[in-house]
């Protein structure tokens, strides 16, 4: 059996150059090898020598997310991190955004996946906090290539509002567990998937297309003038809420049907010339659409 993805959709004629493109991390921009294609990377130079500000939306903490991004030379403009709850500055650093969770649902969080037996990671200061120092915990901290902060009780680092909080478990219990936890929150936490074996859980209005509605405000760009591209089920929110949404054909199905353009992750370099080439056009001749999140 090939393992090649599968047939994509051709890049559609009438491209635009926008005022803002926006695109997940691990799985869109970052393989799974976690190198950069070499399309890629040349297909980021040319947004940029175009002007077009390209803004990385990612689950990842904000100090693992620069030092990745920094191998394509994105060191300086805005970066929306741990999943829209904070947005941030790549050269001077500075927190431009930040929506933590409140202490008392940080606490309640804690406390239910202590009796559910399941592991929990707590970011508090772009830190990384665990009660036990397991497998999932090395695993990640790894991944992210960031510290690891073993504490005896974590009710007591989220006496400071957390940015996030992930419980981390088998792909097949996230599936189970997801719908629980969204139910138990519902309407006081965002609560999404968004690695196979990820739950994400941040304050409600901390996703990644409000945190986009609030960088297109700050930039002076258009909402009908954007494009967002993602793989994860945390990425539907903005590919709905950008004018162009883009998958990468090695997504799920799920998130595949909620674009507009579906291209496989080695034809994203080649996507962003071609948003780079393309005409300008007049804002006044786009509608945005109608999304939730925006």
């Amino acid at each position: 059996m090939s393992d090649d993805p599968p047939p994509v959709t051709d890049l559609p004629p009438d491209l635009f150059r926008p005022d803002l493109v926006a695109c997940d991390l691990d799985g869109t921009l970052l393989a799974p090898s976690l190198e950069f294609l070499p399309g890629t990377a040349v297909g980021v130079e040319r947004l940029r020598v175009a002007g077009v500000p390209l803004v990385v939306c990612t689950g990842r903490m904000f100090k693992s997310a620069r030092r990745v991004i920094a191998q394509l030379g994105l060191t300086s403009g805005p970066i929306v991190c741990y999943q829209g709850a904070l947005v941030a500055d790549l050269g001077t650093r500075e927190w431009t955004r930040h929506l933590p969770i409140s202490t008392d649902l940080a606490t309640d969080v804690v406390l239910a996946m202590r009796e559910l037996a399941r592991h929990v990671n707590v970011y508090v200061g772009d830190e990384l906090y665990v009660e036990q120092d397991d497998d999932w915990a090395r695993r990640y901290a790894e991944y992210a290539e960031v510290g690891l902060n073993v504490v005896p009780d974590l009710t007591a680092v989220v006496t400071t509002a957390p940015t996030k909080i992930v419980v981390t478990t088998d792909p097949d219990d996230v599936t189970k567990l997801l719908p629980e936890l969204q139910a138990r929150w519902d309407g006081r936490l965002y609560v999404t998937r968004s690695l196979p074996h990820f739950i994400e859980i941040s304050d409600p209005k901390a996703t990644k297309s409000a945190a986009l509605s609030y960088l297109c405000e700050r930039l002076s760009a258009a909402r009908e003038r954007t494009v967002a591209c993602g793989d994860g089920w945390n990425d539907i929110d903005m590919i709905r809420w950008a004018k162009l949404g883009v998958a990468v054909a090695e997504a799920s199905a799920d998130v595949r049907a909620a674009a507009d353009l579906v291209v496989s992750r080695d034809r994203l370099g080649e996507l962003f010339g071609a948003l780079a080439a393309a005409p300008s056009g007049d804002r006044g001749q786009t509608e945005a659409k109608a999304a939730p999140g925006g």
